[in-house]
């Protein structure tokens, strides 16, 4: 059964993966969606356990560590769930859709409401005899 949210994506992303208990490997994602990733990696790890995914170089310069749970396993490696959906590591990995010109156009041209209240303050609304 399907579970993910979002499409997949093939990526070729060099991670290090460690486990709870401690065992730190490298391992390569070979394809993200926004709820999960599958890691390529010679790591023992149990289904339903809980992994820390280290992104080398990420947004800012820094390593960003992103957790999952492992929710299949294959020879090659295993399929993880992120905790958090769609960690904003992962959503720079997810190529976005080209913008239509067009359609920014066209949002452009269309009529914005705006609500605005009269401005009231606590001594406008005092009267004095």
């Amino acid at each position: 059964m399907e579970h993910r949210w979002g499409n997949r994506h093939e990526v070729s992303q060099s991670v290090r993966v460690a486990t709870h208990t401690g065992v730190v490997a490298r391992g390569l994602i070979t394809n993200v969606s926004m709820s999960g990733a599958f890691i390529e990696a010679p790591l023992p790890v149990k289904l339903l356990s809980h992994v820390r995914v280290q992104f080398n170089g990420a947004l800012d310069g820094r390593p960003t560590s992103v957790e999952g749970q492992v929710v299949r396993k294959e020879a090659t490696g295993f399929g993880i769930e992120w905790r958090e959906l769609a960690p904003e590591i992962v959503a720079a990995l997810v190529p976005r859709p080209p913008v239509d010109s067009r359609a920014v156009d066209s949002q452009a041209r269309l009529p914005r409401l705006i609500f605005q209240r009269p401005a009231t303050t606590a001594l406008s609304r005092l009267s004095i005899e």
